[in-house]
């Protein structure tokens, strides 16, 4: 039997994408990469915005339980006196009984005198930023240091009693500051969508009577 086993082998002829399918698919590839990227992009965002309010709220936090406690531990306090002339002015609200200022005066247990200030941004070279101040007893060199950058708003109150002696004393002293993440500490990939922060905080001091 003579037989010709060429003629058994199927000859098959192999065909590639034609240059619409490869057009089609690198434009689908395209689409893919770019969903894939802005995702990625929007959790990077996203991540960034929560680790830099986590680290303001951390910081502000710290520094609201210490003035807390400054004010719980101290002895004497002010202002409890209006002064319309200091800058911003020392004004005493509508109810007579609180006085509303950029500061906060604290005589510690030590007989430190101990002022917390707010420059807002009008101040020439510290601006949004709280300082604090304190005049050593017995007259030493005074120390002053920015405490928290990034505040662009901070008011304090001090809800004010008079004694048994009849002397002005300090009944409830508040805090109510607005921070946004100082531009320091920020990373570059976050961008300037950060949230404010506002804190509103309020203590009783021990009683002087």
């Amino acid at each position: 039997m003579n037989t010709n086993h060429k003629s058994n082998i199927i000859n098959h002829k192999s065909q590639g994408l034609s240059l619409v399918e490869l057009l089609v698919s690198l434009a689908i590839t395209a689409m893919l990469l770019t969903a894939t990227m802005v995702a990625i992009d929007a959790s990077f965002q996203a991540y960034a915005v929560a680790a830099e309010s986590a680290s303001t709220q951390t910081a502000t936090r710290m520094v609201v339980n210490r003035l807390l406690t400054l004010i719980r531990t101290s002895s004497a306090h002010g202002p409890l006196l209006e002064d319309p002339t200091d800058t911003p002015p020392v004004i005493l609200l509508a109810d007579n009984e609180t006085i509303e200022s950029y500061f906060i005066t604290l005589l510690n247990p030590q007989g430190d005198l101990i002022r917390i200030e707010y420059r807002d941004a009008t101040h020439l070279t510290t601006p949004n930023e709280l300082w604090l101040i304190i005049d050593p007893v017995g007259g030493g060199a005074q120390q002053s240091q920015p405490i928290m950058g990034g505040v662009t708003d901070a008011k304090f109150y001090t809800h004010r009693r008079f004694d048994s002696d009849g002397v002005l004393v300090l009944e409830r002293g508040s805090v109510d500051m607005t921070i946004e993440a100082d531009e320091e500490a920020s990373l570059a990939l976050e961008g300037a969508n950060l949230p404010p922060i506002r804190v509103i905080a309020s203590t009783m001091p021990r009683k002087l009577d």
